[in-house]
Formats: C-alpha cells, sequence, structure tokens
C-alpha cells in the first residue's frame, strides 16, 4: 500500500539529472512488475511537443516545456505526441546518496528523494522529475505523528546504514528506553 502520510517531509523532495543513464536497462527492469517487490512502478502518458522530436539545422536545441499545456488531450493534436512515462517507487526508505546509487545502477535518467525517505527512480520520456507524490509502499517506516519534528525525521531516515535491513531495524527501536518497575 502507498505511503498516504500527510508528513511535511511527505511534501519535500530534492531533484537531479543522473550523469549516467541507461534507457535500456530501466525500461527492462520497469517493463514488468518486480515479482521481490523492491520496487512499485508507474507508467501514465505525458503530451510533448512535436518541435522536440524534429531535426534542426544548429548543433544545440533547447526545448522548454511549459508544464501548465502538458494534459493529457482527448483530441488529436499534430504539434504533440503522447509518450509514456515510468517512475519506480523504491519499497523501503533509504537516505538521499542511497537513493541516487539506487537509481544510477537501474538505468534512471534522473530521480526524486523526498525528505521521508522515498525515492523515485524516473524514465527518460518523464518531465519535471517524474511525480511530486512520496509513494513508496513501506516508507516511513514509522508512524508519524505530532510528537516527531521534521528534523528528527530527516534524521532518522539519513542514519549510516551499516548493512542490509539496519536501518529498518534502527527505525523500529524505540527512540526511549522503556522504563522498568519492581
Amino acid at each position: 500500500m502507498p505511503n498516504s502520510t500527510v508528513h511535511e517531509l511527505s511534501k519535500k523532495s530534492h531533484v537531479e539529472d543522473l550523469p549516467t543513464s541507461s534507457p535500456q536497462l530501466f525500461n527492462a527492469l520497469t517493463q514488468e512488475m518486480d515479482h521481490l517487490n523492491r520496487w512499485s512502478i508507474i507508467t501514465f502518458p505525458i503530451d510533448l511537443p512535436t518541435a522536440a522530436f524534429k531535426p534542426t539545422d544548429k548543433h544545440k536545441h533547447v526545448v522548454v516545456i511549459d508544464s501548465v499545456q502538458l494534459q493529457q488531450s482527448t483530441l488529436p493534436d499534430d504539434n504533440k505526441i503522447t509518450v509514456n512515462c515510468t517512475v519506480a517507487y523504491i519499497g523501503q526508505c533509504m537516505s538521499w546518496h542511497k537513493c541516487k546509487a539506487s537509481c544510477t545502477s537501474m538505468g534512471a535518467t534522473s530521480y526524486r528523494w523526498f525528505h521521508d525517505g522515498c525515492c523515485e527512480c524516473v524514465g527518460e520520456t518523464c518531465i519535471n522529475y517524474g511525480i511530486n507524490e512520496s509513494r513508496c509502499a513501506e516508507c516511513p517506516l514509522i508512524d508519524l505523528d505530532d510528537d516527531l519534528t521534521a528534523e528528527e525525521m530527516e534524521e532518522l531516515v539519513n542514519l549510516p546504514e551499516d548493512g542490509p535491513g539496519d536501518l529498518a531495524k534502527k527505525l523500529h527501536e524505540p527512540l526511549v528506553e522503556p522504563e522498568v518497575s519492581l
């Protein structure tokens, strides 16, 4: 079940283009659902101006896309082409650096890391770094309530990862040791 928290950190994110990408690898990994549930896949159509695909006389071609006008249309438009955008949400919470490394290893073109620890790897045909919504299945791993500040949550998400599953163990440990009554 996707993250449905309304915590302030679920709304904040960091985006970055990846210097090396492998669209063929990313497409192969996201063509079908991952049977190990390491990530979930969302694919949706977007309209791009055909000018982005036309040859130019110059060596450099800059395309500016107005995201306000990128709504899916039901009528054919010769000035637009519809392509599929695919994003992969990593199931478990992770640090910003691990998100970048994970998306790089999947061949993504860019990524979005949410401050609640959710990681979104973005395919090559997406614009605006995919979906601006934290939707990781198992993230955050702790119940978010008013007692946890944004700084405390970010500190928990960015704990050093000593090995597989250590972050999950640390997030489930009590923040305060329970009192023992005799």
